[in-house]
């Protein structure tokens, strides 16, 4: 499928990548500004796949372009901090943290509990790997969206609104990587 989606117009601009449509509906493209975001960018998702935590993340295309999942985005993000035995979750919208009941009058319950299961788990798989290589505390802001048939993914993880130890993105991507 990946040689065949072509580039459409851009959708949203963030911090260090642009979304864009494609002629294909269910994919989306995403464009790092950096090559060595791109790179760390995509050593998260093989580390995250590789611990089964499911996202929208389909192929790397070059050196600063994914194709990804079209999701319908959940309006909660989970922000993760993991440090040597623990994991700490917590919901936010608008910049504002939110109680597990406001978090859940947003969604459903069984989708909070699932973005919050998937977000610890992340964060756990990210941390296990990262202590290997002295890094003792992560953070993480993590997005969700639905697939057309209502499945919960994590949407791809930025780098760039992480906290792995270091904010050069060629070190994270080498952290990241063996």
């Amino acid at each position: 499928m990946g040689d065949s989606v072509q580039k459409g117009e851009r959708l949203w601009a963030g911090e260090g990548m642009a979304v864009w449509g494609t002629d294909h509906p269910g994919c989306l493209i995403l464009e790092f500004e950096d090559e060595d975001v791109c790179e760390a960018a995509f050593r998260i998702q093989q580390l995250l796949a590789s611990h089964a935590v499911p996202s929208s993340f389909v192929e790397r295309r070059g050196s600063r372009m994914f194709l990804v999942r079209r999701l319908e985005l959940l309006p909660v993000e989970v922000l993760t901090q993991a440090g040597p035995g623990q994991v700490d979750v917590a919901f936010c919208a608008g910049g504002r943290t939110l109680s597990r009941e406001e978090a859940e009058a947003r969604l459903k319950p069984d989708r909070r509990e699932r973005m919050e299961d998937l977000a610890a788990h992340a964060a756990r798989s990210l941390r296990a790997h990262l202590s290997l290589r002295g890094i003792a505390h992560l953070r993480a802001r993590l997005r969700f969206g639905l697939t057309e048939d209502g499945t919960c993914l994590l949407q791809v993880v930025n780098p760039l609104e992480c906290e792995l130890g270091t904010t050069d993105m060629r070190q994270v991507a080498e952290l990241l990587g063996g």
